[in-house]
C-alpha cells in the first residue's frame, strides 16, 4: 500500500484534527502518503484533494475543528446537479474511479451515522474504507464516547456556568438548550456537570405541570434562579418535537430547534416568573478540544491505518470501557439512547434533587 485518503464529513467537533494528525503520522512512517478530501463528500466527488505532509498536521491536534473542512448536507448517493439542482445523481462509482486514478488505496472516513453509511456503500463497491465514528452527541453504538463528546460537555458546562450570574442577579428562570438530536446523553452529562436544577431529556416526555410546579418550589424555597438544562429534541406529553427547518436530500433531513423559547414563554406564563430561553447551537462544537478528545483522536486514527495496513476494511473503529474496538459496518442505523431508567447518572442526579419532568 503506497497511498491513502482521509476525509472528515457531518457536522464538525473538536478532537478531529487528532484523528487527521495521527494517520499522516502513523502512514508516513511506513512510507505511505496521505492525501486529505476537503470539504468531505463535497470534495469527494468534485476531486478537491490535497497531499498532507507532517508540516501541514505540526501542532493540529490544539485546533477545533478540522484542517480539511467539512460538510452535513451532501449525499454521494444522490449528488446535485451543479446547474439544475432538481436532478441528482450517484457519483459513488466515479468519485472512486478518480481516487485509485490517482493511486489511492484505501480510506479513512471520520463522521457521523449519514457519513458512515454512505462508507459503508464505498467500501461495498470496491474501495477499502475504515470509519472513525465522531460526534457530539455521543450516540453512536460504535463507540463509547464518541469523539468531539467530552469538549462539547465542556463547553456546555462552561456557557451555563456563564449564564448563572445572570439569572441570579435577575432572578429568572433560564431554559438552554442543548443539541443531541433524539439522544440525551449531551444534556444529561452537561447539565448534571453544570448544575443544572431541571434537566429535560428526549428519552422522556416532559410533564409542563411538574416542571412548573417544580420552578416555583426551587425559587420560592431554594434560590434565586432556575437553570434548565432542555435538549433540542424534548417534548411535552402529548405533542410533537419541535422542528426548526427540513433539509431535503441531507443525511439528517429534520433540523430541530425552537423548544426552549417555547418552553420559557410557558413557564413565565403558568409561574408568572420571567423566564428566558437560550439557545447554545454551535458554541457546542467549537473551541480546542479537551485532552481527552486529542487522546481519543489519536488513538482511533492510529488504529484505523493499522487495519488498513494489515488488509482490513469494512469496519468502524471505536472505544468500549477504554479498550479500542472494531465493528463491521451495521446493516441498518440504531442510534444509542440513554436507558432513562438504568442509566447510572440519572439514578445519582435524582438521588441528588435534580428533576426530570416525569
Amino acid at each position: 500500500m503506497k497511498k491513502i485518503a482521509i476525509m472528515t464529513a457531518g457536522g464538525d467537533c473538536a478532537g478531529l484534527n487528532s484523528v487527521i494528525k495521527s494517520v499522516v503520522l502513523s502512514a508516513n512512517k511506513k512510507g505511505i502518503e496521505v492525501v486529505g478530501i476537503i470539504d468531505g463528500y463535497i470534495g469527494f466527488v468534485e476531486k478537491k484533494y490535497k497531499t498532507l505532509t507532517e508540516k501541514d498536521v505540526a501542532d493540529i491536534e490544539t485546533i477545533g475543528g478540522t484542517i480539511l473542512g467539512s460538510s452535513n448536507k451532501e449525499n454521494p448517493s444522490c449528488y446535485p446537479d451543479k446547474e439544475d439542482k432538481t436532478k441528482h445523481y450517484d457519483m459513488i462509482d466515479e468519485s472512486i474511479s478518480s481516487l485509485k486514478t490517482i493511486g489511492v488505496e484505501a480510506m479513512v472516513i471520520v463522521g457521523g451515522d449519514g457519513t458512515l453509511d454512505s462508507a459503508k456503500v464505498i467500501n461495498s463497491r470496491g474501495m477499502r474504507v475504515i470509519g472513525i465514528p465522531k460526534t457530539i452527541d455521543n450516540d453512536m453504538i460504535a463507540s463509547d464516547p464518541t469523539i468531539g463528546f467530552d469538549t462539547a460537555i465542556s463547553n456546555v458546562v462552561d456557557a451555563i456556568s456563564k449564564l448563572k450570574s445572570t439569572a441570579y442577579s435577575h432572578r429568572r428562570v433560564l431554559v438552554v438548550e442543548t443539541m443531541g438530536r433524539t439522544s440525551g446523553y449531551l444534556t444529561l452529562y452537561g447539565g448534571f456537570a453544570a448544575g443544572a436544577d431541571i434537566i429535560l431529556l428526549p428519552e422522556k416526555d416532559y410533564n409542563l405541570k411538574k416542571v412548573c410546579d417544580r420552578v416555583k418550589q426551587i425559587m420560592e424555597n431554594t434560590k434565586r434562579y432556575v437553570i434548565i438544562a432542555a435538549s433540542e429534541a424534548c417534548k411535552e406529553v402529548g405533542k410533537e418535537e419541535v422542528i426548526a427547518r427540513i433539509v431535503e436530500n441531507s443525511f439528517e433531513q429534520k433540523r430541530y430547534g425552537g423548544v426552549s423559547e417555547r418552553l420559557a414563554r410557558d413557564i413565565e406564563y403558568i409561574t408568572g416568573y420571567e423566564s428566558r430561553s437560550i439557545i447554545l447551537g454551535h458554541i457546542q462544537r467549537g473551541g480546542s478540544p479537551c485532552p481527552s478528545d486529542i487522546i481519543l483522536g489519536a488513538r482511533l486514527g492510529d488504529y484505523a491505518f493499522r487495519l488498513l495496513l494489515e488488509g482490513e476494511s469494512g469496519y468502524i473503529v471505536g472505544t468500549n470501557q477504554n479498550e479500542l474496538v472494531k465493528i463491521k459496518f451495521p446493516e441498518d442505523r440504531v442510534p444509542r439512547l440513554l436507558d432513562f431508567n438504568n442509566n447510572d447518572l440519572i439514578k445519582t442526579a435524582k438521588n441528588m434533587g435534580i428533576y426530570f419532568g416525569d
